[in-house]
This record gives C-alpha cells, sequence and structure tokens, in this order.
C-alpha cells in the first residue's frame, strides 16, 4: 500500500508512538510515587486516604488545602472523606449552584460512612469553633446510593463563608471533608 506521496505506507506506523506514549501515561498514573503524600495532621495518626479503587485522586486536606473536591454520583453533587481508617461519602443537596454550597443557606447531605458503632458528626468552621447540626444525624433504612457503609442524613447551615470542617466519627476511627463554603 503507498500513501500520497508514493512511499510504501507500513500499518501501524504512525500509531506506534500514540499507543506508546498512551501506555507510558497509563503507566506513570499507577505508579505509588504519581500519588501526592498527605500532609500530616496534629493528631497522632496523618490523615491519608482509604484505598477504594474508585478514589478521585487528589482528596481534601486540612484548611481546603486542598478542599475535598466535589464531583458527581449519578448527576447529584458527591464529596469523598478524608480518612486513613473509614470511608465516608457524601451526597451534597444544594439549591442553584450544585457545586458550591453558600452561606446561609439550609443543606442536606447523605453519607455514606464504613465503620462500626454509633455515628457522631462535627461541624468546625473556619476559626475551629464548633457549629450543631441543624438535625441528623437520622439513618435511612433503604437508597438507591450504593456506596459502602451505612447511610444518614444531616442537616447543615454554614454561617460564614471560608474552609468548613465536616468529620465524621466511627467508635475510635474518623474522617474528615473540608469544605469552601462561598460567601
Amino acid at each position: 500500500m503507498r500513501c500520497c506521496c508514493g512511499h510504501a505506507r507500513r500499518p501501524w506506523h504512525g500509531v506506534r508512538p500514540i499507543v506508546l506514549g498512551a501506555c507510558m501515561l497509563l503507566l506513570a498514573a499507577c505508579t505509588p510515587s504519581h500519588r501526592p503524600h498527605a500532609r500530616p495532621s496534629t493528631r497522632a495518626t496523618s490523615q491519608s486516604h482509604v484505598a477504594t479503587g474508585t478514589s478521585r485522586g487528589v482528596l481534601g486536606q486540612p484548611g481546603c488545602y486542598p478542599p475535598s473536591p466535589i464531583d458527581q454520583w449519578h448527576g447529584l453533587p458527591e464529596v469523598e472523606g478524608t480518612s486513613d481508617q473509614i470511608r465516608m461519602w457524601g451526597l451534597i443537596m444544594v439549591q442553584g449552584d450544585r457545586y458550591q454550597v453558600h452561606v446561609n443557606e439550609d443543606v442536606k447531605i447523605v453519607w455514606r460512612i464504613t465503620g462500626s458503632g454509633g455515628l457522631q458528626l462535627v461541624t468546625l468552621d473556619p476559626n475551629g469553633r464548633t457549629h450543631p447540626l441543624q438535625w441528623g444525624p437520622d439513618p435511612h433504612g433503604g437508597s438507591t446510593y450504593t456506596r459502602a457503609g451505612e447511610e444518614w442524613g444531616a442537616g447543615y447551615r454554614f454561617t460564614q463563608p471560608g474552609c468548613w470542617t465536616l468529620r465524621a466519627i466511627r467508635g475510635t476511627a474518623s474522617a474528615s471533608v473540608w469544605l469552601q463554603i462561598a460567601a
């Protein structure tokens, strides 16, 4: 087979560099050195991520450096918690801008959290002060939200802009989400 300039065309000749490049990118993405290291927390254990196989990669860190990423699960905004002990996922139910939470709006989060024991949810404002939940946590009996763990719903109202910490505690295990709240 000859190309338009008269040279013999070899099958796969132009494709090899593309395939090789794609393979190298896949291998680089699979190596442990590709993942950023979690910054140590002030607790005795460091806050890193439980390997789930479905993680989006870089998760939230204290002070929103970076904030927990808001992605989507079947069209709904979803956030993944950071922990080296349990798994934590949350569907964020907000009005308007689906991927940004604003000050003084009522927000429901449906949590899926692994581990055992009762659930305690702690909310810390950007200054480290504890704020009560609007309601919950309420256990949910059944759902189509298929992340691992048991399911609860909770109501939040964020009273100032900045980085808020949402922490879930089950027994001695905990996980955290860091949300950047808009004015």
